[in-house]
């Protein structure tokens, strides 16, 4: 009679165990923030095509407006106003709903932004009223830009329409309040170019001021005239950067 041994199943040890986890924590240490940061970078660029499709519309705007791009001062300034229900930034945007050129209320919130929270407005103006701006658009919302109202066509070029919210006059954006934080921002140009900038002081004297001049406040970088009604001025929705809801002046460059 031949015998025959007893064979059992070799399974993992306590010690084998622990070490396959510690390789799966340290692979998911490596790989988690490369995902991250991969995602963030994708969100980025969906945001400035987002941005260079708002300049498009303002631009389609002011081939029926007399070369003149969106202007909440104007608008406001009407009497009866074609647009109420908010301020600066809202009009801004509403003026481009309104006529039909820029209707999705989307392009206005980021993603990363952590004053968005997750949801969308349903409408940019009250599809049962033209003239009214929809509430789920402007009730206790942040919107992801700023926006240069008072431009016209003949501007340079390299004039700044919107950009990143949380830029401040000292040229980098805000560390707490800004879209993407300390990290920078976009801004949008007339000439329909979307440049990245980690921050205007890292990426010096990249605007072209109104002396003709580089540097890097954005304010400057705005036409400038005597007549200061006819100045444009940058709108915002608090917290923001540079602009506000009653809109920030350009400044004439020193």
């Amino acid at each position: 009679m031949v015998n025959q041994s007893r064979q059992t199943d070799a399974g993992f040890t306590l010690i084998e165990l622990l070490t396959v986890i510690a390789i799966i924590g340290i692979l998911a240490a490596l790989i988690f923030p490369t995902v991250g940061k991969v995602r963030e970078t994708a969100q980025r660029t969906v945001d400035a095509n987002n941005l260079r499709e708002i300049v498009k519309a303002a631009q389609i705007f002011a081939a029926d407006n007399n070369e003149r791009l969106p202007d909440p001062a104007f608008i406001a300034a009407q009497s009866p106003s074609s647009l109420t229900g908010g301020q600066g930034p809202f009009l801004w945007a509403g003026i481009l709903a309104q006529r039909g050129i820029l209707t999705d209320p989307t392009f206005y919130f980021a993603k990363n932004d952590p004053q968005f929270s997750g949801i969308y407005p349903t409408a940019i103006v009250d599809p049962a009223n033209k003239g009214q701006l929809d509430a789920s658009f402007t009730t206790n919302r942040v919107l992801s830009f700023e926006f240069v109202g008072g431009l016209r066509m003949g501007d340079a070029p390299t004039t700044p329409v919107a950009f990143t919210r949380g830029l401040l006059v000292a040229g980098v954006w805000d560390a707490s309040t800004a879209v993407y934080r300390e990290t920078g921002g976009h801004i949008a140009f007339l000439g329909g170019n979307v440049q990245f900038y980690p921050n205007t002081t890292e990426s010096a004297n990249q605007l072209t001021l109104n002396n003709g001049r580089k540097g890097n406040a954005l304010l400057q970088a705005l036409p400038f005239s005597a007549n200061a009604a006819s100045n444009p001025r940058v709108y915002a929705t608090p917290p923001a950067g540079i602009g506000s809801l009653a809109g920030i002046p350009a400044e004439r460059a020193p």
